[in-house]
């Protein structure tokens, strides 16, 4: 069985579950790959869920598949509900500023599985790191350091996350028309065949859905991410130059 299968395997019995015992089911923390193709699953089978990693624009989210007396526009997931939690790792002032790879590794090299754990939010002084609530009192015993780094945590309700602000640069660019391949290239610097390339890899995603096709056509207000590139937000479509393309802004996170 492939990990697609796998997942699809996984995300079938929740929905199963929730169905049945008429109660909130929950994965744990998926990539964007992963969640394009839960999300697909979950269409298919008429399920209601929602994503969420703790705030607004995660990039590992947790899949939450909902009963029919609960709804997505409310406030969610209630406190009683939420099984996440905030990883607060505080390094001292002296020490060097760990990165995103030094937190994950030393979480890693504790044979804690990847899908337990959420976005790695770094800052000067630390880390807030979004896990789920069943290893938290695990990791309070034996999360320590980062390679020679000793690290101080505490576990915190996912609540008191207060995401990192995030700039923003916007990008005007010309395209000879808003296929995927040609937004791409423009907006992320990359040549048309890099772009293709990036897009038949299964690294690029429309309003976190995988895309796999140069030529759909990508429309205003549309979310554009590459991984390990990226995202940015399709602004607005302005007039046409004098060479007949077409003047497109963007708002590019950096």
């Amino acid at each position: 069985m492939t990990e697609n299968e796998r997942l699809i395997s996984l995300v079938t019995d929740k929905i199963r579950k929730t169905e049945n015992a008429y109660m909130l089911t929950h994965t744990g923390f998926l990539n964007l790959s992963e969640r394009s193709l839960a999300a697909s699953c979950c269409k298919e089978n008429g399920a209601q869920f929602v994503f969420w990693g703790g705030y607004p624009e995660a990039e590992r989210t947790v899949l939450f598949l909902l009963p029919d007396y609960m709804t997505a526009d409310e406030s969610f997931p209630a406190e009683e509900d939420n099984p996440l939690a905030l990883l607060d790792c505080r390094i001292s002032a002296q020490a060097k500023k760990l990165t995103h790879r030094d937190y994950l590794g030393a979480l890693l090299s504790l044979g804690i599985e990847r899908n337990v754990i959420g976005d790695i939010l770094v800052r000067d002084d630390g880390a807030d790191i979004v896990i789920m609530q069943s290893i938290g009192d695990y990791l309070l015993a034996n999360y320590s350091k980062a390679g020679h780094t000793p690290i101080k945590c505490e576990i915190r309700p996912i609540t008191s996350l207060v995401p990192p602000e995030q700039k923003t640069v916007t990008v005007r660019e010309s395209v000879a028309s808003v296929r995927l391949d040609n937004v791409i290239g423009a907006v992320f610097g990359f040549s048309r065949s890099v772009a293709c390339e990036q897009i038949s890899a299964g690294l690029v995603f429309v309003n976190d859905t995988e895309v796999t096709k140069p030529d759909a056509r990508v429309n205003v207000g549309d979310k554009l991410v590459v991984r390990g590139q990226g995202k940015a937000y399709f602004k607005e479509i302005g007039g046409t130059t004098r060479k007949g393309r077409i003047s497109v802004i963007f708002e590019k996170y950096i």
